[in-house]
């Protein structure tokens, strides 16, 4: 006579739970592999990202300059703002930076500001228009910096966001698939699903009693 404590686990036995366990092993273990470099990477840098100093850097920031094309300069002068988009675009072709956070115009003074974003760094690009000068200041923090970066999606675009995104969705997948398969194994089950429980409720208590909060 079986007991009447292992009836809640019956449907653990049935066809379909069988196939559902199967789906889900052959998930866990591909995903896996597939997470695996990325697994890693945002665990470690979930590390550094707690400890800011490691990635601090004194290095001075680098400045170069180049010309302004005489065509888009001479559109300038004439103060035309569609010349902008020309500009813009010589940028991009001659240093690779792209959609800038803010333009800045003084026709007064003759100059236009451009502001990039990078991860763990930025650039600064001034048209001097009545010298015909681009000069670009520009600085990249160190390679631990950048990996911070990554991992916040800070200043990265929208390609490495929704790389993100993707791995949040495929790594919440893996950890689901995993709780699947223990529900299939008896001898587990109970100390896998109380460990379950206790890394759920830890990180809450630990906020509770040593985060500070009004």
């Amino acid at each position: 006579m079986k007991s009447k404590k292992s009836k809640p686990w019956r449907w653990t036995k049935t066809p379909r739970a069988k196939s559902l366990f199967q789906w889900s092993r052959w998930l866990h273990v591909y995903l896996s592999t597939a997470l695996f470099t990325l697994l890693l990477f945002f665990s470690v840098t979930g590390i550094t990202l707690n400890h800011p100093q490691w990635a601090a850097d004194t290095s001075a920031p680098e400045e170069l300059s180049t010309d302004i094309p005489g065509s888009i300069r001479n559109q300038l002068l004439s103060q035309s703002g569609a010349a902008l988009d020309g500009l813009t675009d010589h940028i991009a072709l001659t240093t690779g930076l792209s959609d800038p956070r803010s333009i800045d115009v003084d026709w007064e003074l003759g100059e236009i500001e451009f502001d990039y974003p990078l991860p763990a760094g930025y650039a600064f690009v001034i048209a001097e228009l009545d010298s015909g000068t681009l000069l670009i200041e520009h600085k990249q923090g160190s390679l631990l910096a950048l990996l911070n970066d990554l991992h916040k999606g800070r200043h990265t675009g929208p390609a490495w966001s929704w790389l993100i995104d993707i791995s949040a969705a495929v790594i919440s997948i893996f950890a689901i698939t995993g709780m699947i398969i223990l529900l299939q194994h008896k001898r587990y089950r109970r100390a896998g699903l109380s460990a379950a429980l206790a890394g759920t409720l830890l990180p809450w208590l630990y906020y509770w009693l040593y985060v500070p909060a009004l």
